[in-house]
Order: C-alpha cells, then sequence, then structure tokens
C-alpha cells in the first residue's frame, strides 16, 4: 500500500517494533537435538514444515497456506503477527517531537513496513535522522540486525538510539561503554534517559543546527570528526501532562481498531524481582480530565474502538481507578489492561464489566503466601482469592502470570500455584522462570537465600533454574482447563488477535490446539502436523482459506 509523504518535510523516522525471535536460527537446531535446547523452544513455538514457528505463524499457515518470513511486505502488513499490534514508545517520542512542529513519520514493525520506510526514506532530498527504539530489546543483537539493512541502504544513514535497553546500559555499565557498539554497528548517536520524550525534540533542534548537541541531554555521539562525546546525565519525568499526544496529527497508518494508551507511568510498589520502580523514578499520573480527552480524541478519529492500557497498576489506587472506570463508561471502548486484582471488589469489578473491560493481565507471580513474601509482593494468597470471585462473578476475561523459581519456591508451592489456577478457573496463563538481576533488591538478599548465578542461569537453597524449567512444563501438563499462552506476548496476543476480529472462546480453542501440538514435542513426538493444521483450519474465524 503507497504511504502518505505529503508535503512537508520529514525530520525523522522512528522505528518501534521488529521480529526480535529469531525463529530461522532455531530452526537450525537439529530435531534430534531438541532436548539440548528445551528450556530455549518448549513452550514457545512449533516446529512444523522444517522449521520452528510461532503460535501465530501456525494460524497464517493454515488461513492463509504460507508462513510470514516468505511473504512480501505487503502481505506481511496483513498477516498475524503480534508486532503488527502498534505500540506505543515510537509513538510518544514521535508525539514530543510533533509538539514542537517536527514532522516523525514512525515504522511500527521493521520487518512487515520495510517497503514504507524506503518510501519515506527515499521521498526526502534531505535524508531524516532514523530512530531505533530498543524498547523490547535484550542485547545488541537486533540492533545489529536492523542498522546492518538500514546502512546498507544508504551508509552515510544516521541512526540514534532510544528506549529502554539503553537506559538499561546505563544501570549496569559507565556511559562510555556506548562507544564500542555504536563504533561497531553504525550507530551515530544513543539517548539513554529513562523518558527520552523531552530529549528527542531537543536532539532534533540540534540536529537541525538550531543549537548544539552537547546542549542535548542524556546523549552519546559521534561527532563530524569521529570522537565519542557525552553530555550531561539528566533525569526527565514522564510527558503525560506536558505532552498528551495529539492522536489526530499522528501517524496512525498501521493502526486497525485497537490502539495501546497509558494514563499513569511507574509503578508505586517494589516487587524484589523487579527494577522497574526503581527505573522509573516513581509513580506519575495522568490528570484525569486529560484522560477523558485523550479518549474523546481517540473516538473522534471514527475506526478505533479498542483500547489497551499499559498502565503497570491501573487499577491502583482504587479511588482514581473508578473515575476512570465511570470516564470509560461515557464512551463505547473495548478495552484491556494490567491489574492488581487483591484491590478489586464487586463495586469496581461491576463497573469495569459496564465500561467495557475484555480482559485483564494479572501479575499473581505466585499463589503461595511464603513466595509472595520473599517477592515483597504485599499480599496473600487470600487476597488474590478475594478479587477473584469479584471478576468472575462479572464475566471479565484473566490472564494470570507466574514466576516460577523465585527463592522459597518448592515442588509445594508449584502445586499452590496449579490449584489456585483451578479452584480460580482463570481463563489464560503463562509461566516463565525467575530471571536473576543485579540491580533487583533480591540481589540484597542473595546470601539470606543462597542466591548464586545470574539472569537465566542461578540456583538458591529451594531450587536451580534447571528445576525452574520443568516445573514450568509440569505446570503446562497438571493445567487442563485454563489455557496456556506464550508470556513473551501475554495480554498482548489476546487483545491483538481480538482486534483482528477473534472473539475469546475462539482464542482458546486454537491454542488449545497449539498447545496440544506442542505437549507432543515435549514429550518427543515430532510426527506429521497436518491433522492439528486442518483442525486450526476449521476454527479459523475466516473463511478464506488455503488448503494446506
Amino acid at each position: 500500500m503507497p504511504v502518505d509523504i505529503g508535503s512537508r518535510k520529514i525530520d525523522a523516522i522512528v522505528i518501534g517494533q521488529s521480529e526480535i525471535v529469531r525463529y530461522e536460527d532455531y530452526s537450525k537446531i537439529p530435531v534430534d537435538r531438541i532436548q539440548d535446547f528445551k528450556e530455549s523452544v518448549f513452550l514457545r513455538m512449533v516446529h512444523f514444515k522444517g522449521g520452528f514457528r510461532s503460535h501465530l505463524d501456525l494460524l497464517n499457515y493454515a488461513r492463509d497456506g504460507k508462513f510470514y518470513a516468505e511473504a512480501d511486505h505487503a502481505a506481511r502488513q496483513k498477516m498475524l503477527n503480534i508486532w503488527n499490534l502498534p505500540g506505543l514508545s515510537s509513538y510518544l517520542v514521535a508525539n514530543a517531537a510533533q509538539h514542537e512542529g517536527f514532522n516523525v513519520k514512525v515504522i511500527n514493525n521493521f520487518d512487515s513496513d520495510w517497503d514504507r520506510f524506503v518510501e519515506y526514506y527515499d521521498s526526502q532530498s534531505d535524508p531524516p535522522i532514523v530512530g531505533i527504539s530498543t524498547t523490547f530489546y535484550l542485547s545488541y543483537s537486533e540492533i545489529r540486525r536492523l542498522s546492518k539493512k538500514l546502512l546498507a541502504h544508504d551508509p552515510d544513514m544516521k541512526i540514534v538510539l532510544g528506549g529502554a535497553f539503553t537506559n538499561e546500559q546505563t544501570i549496569n555499565g559507565p556511559l562510555t561503554s556506548f562507544e564500542k557498539p555504536m563504533r561497531k554497528y553504525g550507530v551515530k548517536y544513543v539517548l539513554h534517559a529513562f523518558n527520552s520524550d523531552e530529549d528527542f525534540p531537543a536532539f532534533l533542534r540540534a540536529i537541525q543546527g538550531k543549537s548544539d548537541l552537547s546542549s542535548v541531554p542524556n546523549l552519546a555521539y559521534i561527532d563530524d570528526t569521529g570522537k565519542f562525546e557525552l553530555t550531561q546525565k539528566k533525569w526527565q519525568d514522564p510527558t503525560l501532562n506536558t505532552r498528551p499526544m495529539l492522536w489526530k496529527q499522528a501517524d496512525l497508518s498501521f493502526i486497525n481498531r485497537t490502539i495501546q494508551l497509558r494514563a499513569a507511568s511507574g509503578c508505586p510498589f517494589a516487587c524484589s524481582f523487579c527494577t522497574y520502580p526503581d527505573t522509573a523514578g516513581g509513580h506519575f499520573a495522568m490528570e484525569l480530565e486529560l484522560v477523558e480527552r485523550q479518549l474523546q480524541e481517540i473516538k473522534e478519529l471514527g475506526y478505533v474502538d479498542r483500547i489497551i492500557f499499559i498502565d503497570d497498576t491501573f487499577n491502583v489506587p482504587t479511588a482514581r481507578f473508578k473515575k476512570i472506570l465511570e470516564i470509560l463508561c461515557k464512551f463505547d471502548f473495548k478495552w484491556f489492561s494490567f491489574l492488581r486484582v487483591q484491590y478489586v471488589t464487586d463495586e469496581v469489578a461491576r463497573l469495569m464489566r459496564d465500561s467495557g473491560c475484555q480482559g485483564v493481565y494479572l501479575g499473581l507471580e505466585s499463589a503461595n503466601d511464603d513466595v509472595l513474601r520473599n517477592m515483597n509482593k504485599k499480599v496473600t494468597g487470600d487476597g488474590f482469592l478475594r478479587g477473584m470471585e469479584h471478576i468472575n462473578r462479572y464475566g471479565i476475561n484473566t490472564f494470570a502470570a507466574f514466576v516460577i523459581g523465585f527463592p522459597g519456591e518448592t515442588e509445594k508451592t508449584i502445586e499452590d500455584n496449579i490449584q489456585f489456577v483451578k479452584k480460580c478457573a482463570i481463563d489464560f496463563y503463562s509461566t516463565k522462570e525467575f530471571y536473576y538481576m543485579p540491580h533487583a533488591s533480591v540481589h540484597r538478599d542473595r546470601e539470606k537465600y543462597g542466591l548464586t548465578g545470574m539472569g537465566n542461569n542461578w540456583k538458591h537453597d529451594t531450587m536451580d533454574s534447571t528445576t525452574a524449567s520443568a516445573m514450568k512444563v509440569h505446570m503446562f501438563r497438571e493445567i487442563k482447563d485454563s489455557v496456556f499462552v506464550d508470556p513473551d506476548i501475554s495480554l498482548w496476543y489476546l487483545a491483538y488477535l481480538y482486534d483482528q476480529g477473534f472473539n475469546m472462546p475462539q482464542i482458546k480453542d486454537l491454542q488449545r490446539v497449539i498447545n496440544r501440538m506442542m505437549l507432543d514435542e515435549i514429550d518427543g513426538n515430532f510426527n506429521d502436523k497436518t491433522p492439528y493444521i486442518e483442525e486450526l483450519r476449521r476454527l479459523l474465524p475466516s473463511t478464506n482459506l488455503v488448503p494446506s
């Protein structure tokens, strides 16, 4: 589809997301050696037609007769891919620049929208700055892949990185550590603030010669002489109330029916496995009047009727949440959010239903009180149960996430998780092994727990990472009625398929088939999956299907 270039000069193009799981690399693993890589592949992907496939790509094959990687860019934009769901981070920085008169285009999914990028970039006589959002990256590998393709298109392209990954590098190491990868991957600039909404417009002004790069906070750059430079590191508050989204002016060419929105930033809690409350610098809330104004502007777009609220603690404090629900009741949106279920009352659950809530992500992490205490979750299993009673009473779809293997975890605590899911009739759930980070508060208690190792390779007094992976599979086998979903896509998977016209019963039925395929592979059965594909075809809501 041709893109709308318009007559205005394009100042920057921001790439928001990309296909970060390289299925083609996993596909190089011989089937007879899969057990050696089980922690990486089991419950995340399925081996089919000579390679590993994402869950959504199995649906693509059943519906379209081809996989995402085999399609051209125009087809990819219409295929099922979790990164085709428009993210928010790239829109936030583009919007901040829009407030100051800059024209910034957004490329939502690099792997689907490369043709759009080329049209935008090549239309300009003065090449625009190209930004890469690193929000979902865990290493430089994806930056290497993107920059290689970008620089092949134009060796003189000026690339700037920003987002969560760049900020994390400032927590785990000195600012000077940016120099080596910048030179290696051809990146000229890095904006490393946690909130770069203020810094990006200042950066564009400097690039255009209206100020000096040295005046832009939180910037690492290589100057025209090849010298590596750093500017002042400065905390920036989120621009929730000072630079609200200009929805009517935004480049929304990727939107189908769903927009992601934040009404607050940060988290008022301090779970001991999580670094977010510290890095976010506190909890910041959008003014309620502005929340309503944002919803009104979204409604006036005329085609968006679904919202994903990305606030980490959308329903805290409760009084504010009730006011937001009352505002939502004025509109006709269907919405999803993250939720602290222990704070849900009958009144709140009723308001959630009446305001259009379609599903909530419950970061339970554990159903065992001892593990919850170690996590500093400030809740008990009974608190979860009380909230679940209200949620279930009003028919709201639930997605429960569990962290497996945190200090204190045992086979008994895993059984508590299993029984909780069964007792509460959780609709969807995910499990993910504890990931040990040196800047999480649990690190301070490592001697108390006998915690050693790092990242996804660790052990402590009651469990190790290998056992945690086995316990994840054990939960998958034991939980029959609730539907497992890959934790890396979780709530977004449900909201995206809902956006694409699937209802919740259809999503459950399709995922159950995929889960049976994964269970076969866990049991060592890699036989022909054509019967499963035929079953998926029968369950798909579309009638435009290609025979397998």
